[in-house]
């Protein structure tokens, strides 16, 4: 899943890196990476292989629960360069929210554009996943 992840999102193995993936008629299709594990967020990469534009919710559901739930991140870091129109578009769609930009930062001069996603704004929790992350958050539980 590393190598997938590299080929087909440019993100180079760490050793934090925690992968999960999706199969479809015996294929890898879809792989999800969290790494950068540093206070109480992460960073998600996202990767498909060509021609494979769905996420199954599934899939979905499985990710955010992971992160914040056995994880137990805060907060959820897409790092996304602003001519990738397409991953701009599909953070906004998942429910990231841009935090900011640092112009010309990334790749051929595109903005290095931060996005983030705490699990009250998650819509791939139900109420009481987010109530419980927010209890182990704030110490609670």
């Amino acid at each position: 899943m590393a190598g997938f992840l590299a080929a087909h999102a440019g993100v180079h193995p760490s050793a934090d890196q925690r992968m999960l993936g999706w199969v479809e008629e015996d294929r890898l299709v879809i792989v999800v990476g969290l790494s950068g594990f540093m206070g109480k967020i992460a960073v998600i990469h996202i990767a498909f292989a060509p021609g494979w534009h769905f996420s199954p919710r599934a899939m979905l559901d499985a990710v955010f629960r992971y992160a914040f739930g056995e994880a137990k991140r805060e907060l959820l870091i897409g790092l996304v360069n602003s001519k990738n129109d397409r991953a701009m578009r599909f953070d906004r769609h998942l429910g990231f929210t841009e935090l900011f930009r640092l112009p010309e930062m990334h790749d051929d001069g595109g903005d290095l554009v931060v996005f983030g996603m705490r699990p009250d704004q998650c819509r791939y929790l139900n109420a009481e996943e987010k109530e419980d992350a927010h209890a182990v958050h704030v110490g609670l539980a």
